[in-house]
């Protein structure tokens, strides 16, 4: 099996500087046995500073993301840049302020329409719906835990001053006059975190996960943490780069050595886990979305970078898909700076790993405005990651906990059949279309579009309805036009 090299031309794209060497290949093997091909790096790798130790606490400082930074610059930017930020922001995020973790020291929870919530008590939680509809849910596994009982995975929104500020000022303006919010962006800084949660009692050893105080429901309650978005602006990027982490043993992967060019693999395990039964038997049916079937869930594609199987000769290989984004250099570069964290990193936070980023090119859009008109004009297909498309990094990126259901689509009736036409990612949902006749980037944030439709009269339910509702009918339209 070789490693599949890409080369990308566009009328509005320049060539975009990786910096990973390509000089040899090694494969990478997951648990249940599918061989990833990748190359061999020796440079997307965490500098010990990061892991600096100040009075036996370690004190990772914030990446830098103006412009000063690696981001400034379009032409010498890399993929394992992008990378780099994202596991520098999740250590720094981690580090401990006052005896907390910083983004529970620092930074502000809010509900799902931008109102401030208190953490006097504990992280409050009460949204169990994921983005592809309100009726998607996650269980967890009930041998998993202490109780033998299935308990309902919950999330969190959390964003720092500069993002809500930015919200607060631009909503009431966008209510008035949606022409005026057109060419508006999020400024560099900005940081928007969310975050699942499960009862601890669903846990039959905790020992692994980060826990804290909690309020489900308003009870009190211990919570484990799951995973986390990371959602920020770097300079340049006004889209954000959506980087996502989760816990290392949540569920089994997508057993692609024994899936072929025309059938789906069951998916089994001989252990449990907190989200798979070892008795189950799950196909695709259990990570589509409004199936109605909560638990036994599993991960398709690795870090995010989509595979597929195909017929060399006589026999399957599995290659990556033929994306806007090289699949091997991006999947070589998480894994090798996964294994350099892991090498260096201690504590609780050890347990937990970086599943891919997303972000978009903007080599050849030198200014915050012509880079807001770009993902104006891109509106709804901010996430295509046909060859050319400028969607860079893990075009096929998910959270297990978030993501759930949409991993292969949003109505996949097979994984073999899955093409580059169907895969979502972040960018699917968070996009500049959020007001059909004035586009936006700050519609690229949920919470912004759903405090601005709460300005405009929209109960909460309503606003998550109809979010769902345009999340539908844009892959309605989108899959009549790929017949």
């Amino acid at each position: 099996m070789k490693t599949i090299k890409f080369v990308f031309l566009s009328a509005i794209c320049l060539p975009l500087c990786f910096g990973c060497s390509t000089s040899s290949e090694n494969s990478d093997e997951d648990v249940n046995g599918a061989k990833y091909v990748s190359v061999k790096s020796t440079t997307c790798e965490a500098p010990s500073d990061w892991f600096n130790l100040v009075n036996g606490t370690r004190k990772t400082l914030a990446p830098n993301e103006g412009s000063s930074s690696v981001f400034a610059d379009n032409a010498t930017v890399s993929n394992c840049d992008f990378h780099a930020w994202s596991w520098q922001k999740f250590l720094f995020l981690t580090s401990y302020t006052n005896g907390k973790p910083f983004f529970l020291d620092s930074l502000m929870q809010v509900s799902a329409i931008g109102t401030q919530l208190s953490q006097n008590q504990g992280i409050q939680l009460t949204d169990v719906g994921q983005a592809s509809s309100a009726t998607d849910i996650l269980k967890t596994n009930p041998d998993f835990g202490k109780t033998q009982k299935s308990d309902t995975v919950y999330y969190s929104i959390h964003m720092n001053d500069l993002m809500y500020n930015t919200i607060q000022k631009f909503a009431p303006i966008a209510k008035m006059n949606p022409a005026l919010v057109q060419n508006q962006t999020f400024p560099v800084g900005a940081l928007e975190l969310k975050i699942s949660w499960v009862n601890v009692r669903s846990l039959a050893d905790s020992s692994t996960y980060f826990i804290t105080d909690g309020l489900i429901n308003g009870k009190k309650a211990r919570i484990a943490l799951l995973g986390m978005h990371v959602v920020g602006v770097v300079e340049n990027h006004p889209e954000f780069v959506w980087a996502t982490f989760e816990h290392e043993k949540l569920a089994p992967d997508y057993n692609w050595s024994v899936a072929t060019p025309s059938k789906d693999a069951p998916v089994s395990s001989t252990n449990n886990f907190l989200l798979f039964n070892k008795y189950a038997n799950a196909t695709v049916k259990n990570i589509t979305t409004g199936n109605g079937i909560y638990t036994n869930v599993f991960s398709v594609y690795k870090f995010g970078v989509p595979v597929e199987k195909a017929i060399k000769g006589t026999a399957d290989v599995q290659l990556y898909m033929e994306t806007s984004q090289p699949g091997a250099e991006n999947f070589n570069n998480i894994r090798t700076i996964n294994q350099s964290v892991k090498t260096q990193l201690s504590g609780i936070w050890d347990n937990y790993f970086y599943n891919g980023s997303v972000w978009i090119n903007t080599a050849g859009f030198p200014t915050n405005a012509s880079q807001a008109s770009l993902l104006d004009s891109l509106g709804g297909n901010l996430s295509s990651s046909k060859k050319g498309d400028l969607t860079r990094g893990s075009v096929s990126a998910y959270n297990i906990t978030m993501e759930t259901y949409v991993q292969v689509g949003f109505a996949p009736t097979s994984i073999h059949e899955n093409s580059v036409g169907n895969l979502v990612n972040c960018l699917t949902c968070h996009n500049a279309s959020g007001n059909k006749s004035n586009l936006s980037p700050l519609y690229i944030s949920h919470i912004f579009t759903g405090y601005l439709k709460t300005l405009q009269g929209a109960t909460p339910k309503q606003v998550k309805q109809q979010h769902v509702d345009e999340i539908k009918a844009f892959f309605l339209k989108r899959a009549k036009t790929l017949k």
